[in-house]
Order: structure tokens, then sequence, then C-alpha cells
């Protein structure tokens, strides 16, 4: 079952590729639907500790909180753009580090960060996403570290 969640959570970074994903309209029908498909309704999405812009380790609930996430964190960009760098298999969790890279809309301060984000699955849905500063932070918290 990991193996289909790392193929889920592939599939998921696969439209957004090379993508500058900072207008995106989150809410819309099409990204919508793709929610709704993928994560469970009750996913709850808790932000890394150190959150640039929208405050340290805030927690979204359910589908819309998902898409209250996503406006707020891409809304102040003007450029953005998200690059997988790995999809690790760690039971019921994907680990997926990442690279972050934007320019800010009213600043045009440009960001350039890795960090670390925690799939969780129940019956081949996302129930938990979970960023953090790095992957050995990541394993920490899921227990697959000393």
């Amino acid at each position: 079952m990991s193996q289909e969640n790392v193929e889920i959570v592939r599939a998921m970074f696969e439209p957004f590729n090379g993508m500058d994903i900072a207008d995106i309209d989150w809410g819309g029908e099409a990204m919508r639907e793709i929610i709704e498909r993928e994560y469970s309704p009750e996913v709850k999405l808790t932000t890394m500790e150190s959150a640039i812009g929208i405050g340290p380790s805030r927690t979204y609930s359910g589908w819309d909180g998902l898409v209250q996430y996503l406006d707020e964190w891409f809304g102040p960009f003007s450029e953005y753009y998200l690059d997988s760098l790995d999809f690790i298999d760690a039971d019921d969790r994907v680990i997926v580090p990442s690279r972050a890279r934007g320019v800010g809309g009213g600043s045009g301060i440009h960001v350039d960060m890795e960090l670390a984000i925690s799939y969780e699955f129940r019956d081949g849905l996302v129930t938990r996403v979970d960023q953090y500063d790095t992957v050995e932070d990541v394993l920490k918290a899921a227990g697959l570290s000393e």
C-alpha cells in the first residue's frame, strides 16, 4: 500500500512541475475537484515552525481549510515554484523533500528555501499534511530516526 501512496503523491505533484503556481485559483472548480479526489474531507494541514508569512505552526482543517491555506500561502507571491526533490516511502506516510522558489508580489523579494512535507494516508486519501523545515525533522516526528 505504501508504494501506492508514493505514486498518489507523485501524481499530485506532477502537473505542477515547472509551473508558476502563484496565480492558480485554488478554490476554483477544477482545483476543488482535485482536492476532493485526493484528500479526505477531514484532512488536517499543519505549517512548519518557521512558516514565512502566515505564522509558525498553524493548522487548517477540511477541504475549505486546505483551500484557505493554499490561497494564504501562494497569494502574496507574483511567482512561486515548488519542486519535489524525492518521494520517500515511510509506511502510511510519504515524505517529500522540496525546494520552494518565489518572488514576493509587493516586495519583489526572492525566496529560495528547502522544506519537507509529510503526507499521511488512510483508505487511499491524504488525511494529514505536515510541513517541516528539514527531512530530519519529519523522520524524528514520525519516529523513524534515532
